[in-house]
């Protein structure tokens, strides 16, 4: 009789296995209406050795961070391994914890629409305090490593896959975090090599005819601070246009050079700095939102 019994509880058993284990069919009709939730790249450096970068990127800490993959560097002492290979942290459907409090054009916390790199590059920072309503000069203290020709080759394979599988994101919406928090960050630093990348169909860059011409421009009739305020805001940099370069103006103004001008990124505002934004808002925002023209004209008319 318990045999009998337990036979039946078996098999009542594996009906019940077999009835969950079974999945909806789908009718899969492609809708043309959607994109991709991936409009931009994020690239960072790790400011610590490739061990403590994987740890702290991939185990529970007091600061939980992620990015979607590590590039290391051979001449890391903490590195294991004689070849570079990537390593991949976060899958590319899923959110990485990377990017923070960030802005970049009329979006705001681009972890939710961004694929973050972190690059192992032991930078260091001190004193990146914004200081609301200081017109004197910002300063701030850091030591920028280069970065090794092996590691940028395989970064450049890794962009280049990236892009391969969003190819909807835009030149300028590949940037560094230093653009999308400038007044947090600084990396990747000056001595990453965004010509470089712009030279492998990577990310915006200026023409330097373009520059010479705006240059002339400039010098024959200097733009007031609005103006280039204005500028930054409608490539993409979160500002504010005051009028006054203050701390969070200087801060713009330092992401930008970083980028663009890595010879003088002190944030002051100086002709050539003008003239590369210029000229790049000329290449690549010449069709910029009305939303954001919109804006920058109502602050200008404000002050």
């Amino acid at each position: 009789m318990l045999d009998s019994f337990l036979q039946k509880i078996f098999v009542l058993t594996a009906c019940l296995a077999i009835n969950s284990c079974h999945q909806l069919s789908f009718i899969d009709v492609p809708s043309t209406n959607q994109n991709s939730r991936i409009d931009y790249l994020v690239i960072h450096a790790t400011s610590e050795q490739f061990e403590e970068s994987l740890r702290l990127l991939s185990t529970p800490n007091s600061n939980p961070v992620s990015a979607h993959y590590l590039v290391p560097a051979l001449n890391d002492p903490s590195y294991p391994g004689e070849n570079l290979r990537v390593y991949r942290l976060v899958d590319e459907s899923r959110r990485a914890w990377h990017a923070g409090t960030s802005n970049w054009g009329n979006v705001s916390s681009l972890n939710d629409r961004s694929i973050g790199i972190e690059v192992v590059n032991e930078f260091n920072c001190r004193n990146l305090e914004p200081n609301p309503g200081d017109d004197q000069g910002i300063r701030v203290e850091c030591q920028f490593p280069a970065y090794p020709e092996s590691q940028i080759e395989l970064l450049v394979r890794l962009i280049n896959e990236i892009l391969d599988r969003y190819p909807d994101i835009d030149p300028i919406d590949v940037v560094a975090h230093a653009d999308i928090s400038p007044s947090r960050k600084s990396d990747p630093g000056p001595k990453f090599p965004w010509n470089q990348l712009y030279g492998n169909g990577i990310g915006a860059w200026y023409e330097n005819d373009a520059v010479a011409k705006h240059l002339e421009t400039i010098r024959s009739q200097q733009p007031s601070v609005s103006e280039v305020q204005c500028a930054l805001l409608v490539y993409g940099y979160p500002i504010e246009v005051t009028g006054r370069h203050d701390s969070q103006s200087q801060f713009a103004m330092r992401a930008f050079q970083l980028h663009f001008r890595p010879a003088n990124y002190d944030g002051s505002i100086d002709d050539k700095s003008i003239a590369i934004l210029f000229a790049l808002n000329e290449k690549y925002r010449a069709k910029a939102s009305n939303e954001q023209r919109l804006k920058c004209q109502k602050q200008m008319g404000s002050e």
